[in-house]
């Protein structure tokens, strides 16, 4: 085999070693820079292997606080996983740089960088794993700073790993709700710094989390640009503009409804098949390649609309429906649910027949919470509902009708 960075024959297989030495990569870097298959790259002997605890040092300098933040934020974003005897954080090749700014701290405990290969039977392929790892019983306790300075590097770190950042606003999907709540506690009293909860968490035990505001968000990062600058791919993904993409998903469901006043026989209860377009357009994140995830865009349409409206009656679904169930109107219900999940949504579609549908634009997120709910969807929520001065002439009404003759 010929290396295709430097040219020389380096025999039957390539190594880490040789990548090292000649171009700085590691071997699923050039197998992706070449687009060759690892399993064309590896011998058999590369494969599945076990892992030997002998090959680490235990160190017993105490942890540094740095060393201990770091880990503390890890333990918040659920980032420190067990497999044997080994302890390991693992990222994508993508974020190569970001797991060996970790290893440039975690090393003085212990922690080395492994690339490893495995065969995967669901994949039919070799995949590669890259991880840092220590054996277990060599992990300093947890110890947990609460000092203003700790916890902000803590977050920056959790942000880091599992923070995104979508229309200006942050977006946190906690493992833990004890966390999230301990963490917008500490903002909030601290900082004046305000996290919404929001459903739809895509962990059992977890809390989804996002900045209440565009202001939030601001201030939020504001106090954290000194720890997330150092780390590679959080300056990348936070603080560098890329392409925008529009990106759309459909869902189907099926409803009755009817139109309350409607002079013809849309006045009686029918149903149908809704197909409904969700249109997200933001910028490309460079450590995923995505919008939004497809995954979480389905789950949230599904779990805030598909759900509610399904095999349902749209007039007695909310009071905003319960009148005119168009799909105008529906559009708006939509929107404004969807809004506060997806504040980059720029397009809802929503098909009543193949030769009938409606187009939506709505306001952004910021719009929505700074002049409130469509007024077109509030007249039979209204608290004003019933409090005109013309409501006396029902009451003279009613008197009339009861007047006792004779």
């Amino acid at each position: 085999m010929r290396c295709k960075e430097c040219n020389k024959d380096i025999g039957s297989y390539i190594s880490n070693e040789h990548l090292y030495a000649c171009c700085g990569l590691t071997l699923q870097e050039y197998a992706l820079r070449h687009h060759q298959p690892l399993d064309l790259l590896l011998s058999t002997d590369q494969i599945n292997l076990q892992d030997d605890i002998s090959n680490y040092e235990k160190h017993n300098k105490p942890a540094t606080q740095q060393v201990l933040n770091l880990l503390n934020g890890l333990y918040m974003a659920n980032a420190l996983l067990q497999e044997g005897e080994f302890t390991y954080v693992t990222l994508g090749i993508r974020r190569l740089e970001q797991l060996l700014w970790y290893q440039n701290v975690l090393q003085s405990i212990g922690f080395q960088y492994k690339q490893e290969y495995f065969y995967a039977n669901d994949s039919h392929r070799v995949i590669a794993r890259n991880a840092l790892k220590i054996p277990t019983a060599f992990l300093p306790p947890r110890i947990v700073n609460h000092s203003d300075d700790s916890l902000l590097q803590q977050l920056a770190i959790l942000i880091a790993h599992i923070g995104e950042l979508h229309a200006g606003y942050l977006f946190i999907d906690f493992p833990q709700q004890k966390n999230a709540e301990q963490v917008a506690a500490e903002l909030a009293n601290n900082h004046q710094i305000r996290l919404k909860p929001l459903m739809v968490s895509e962990n059992i035990d977890g809390q989804l989390m996002r900045c209440e505001t565009l202001e939030d968000t601001s201030r939020l990062f504001t106090l954290l640009t000194k720890y997330l600058e150092d780390i590679p791919s959080a300056c990348e993904r936070f603080f560098v503009k890329h392409e925008e993409a529009q990106v759309s998903k459909e869902l189907v469901f099926d409803s009755a409804h009817f139109i309350t006043d409607h002079p013809d026989k849309c006045v009686n209860l029918h149903g149908g098949r809704y197909a409904m377009n969700v249109k997200v357009k933001d910028q490309i994140d460079p450590l995923t390649g995505f919008v939004v995830d497809y995954g979480y865009l389905k789950r949230i349409a599904k779990e805030k609309i598909v759900n509610q409206l399904d095999h349902h009656n749209l007039n007695y679904v909310s009071a905003e429906l319960s009148w005119r169930s168009s799909t105008e109107l529906l559009s708006i219900f939509i929107w404004e649910r969807l809004i506060e999940y997806l504040p980059s949504l720029t397009e809802l579609q929503i098909y009543e027949t193949s030769q009938s549908h409606c187009c939506f634009k709505g306001p952004s997120l910021d719009e929505l919470q700074k002049k409130g709910s469509s007024v077109l969807l509030n007249h039979f929520s209204s608290d004003d509902l019933g409090k005109s001065q013309l409501r006396n002439l029902l009451d003279q009404s009613i008197q009339r009708k009861f007047k006792v003759i004779g």
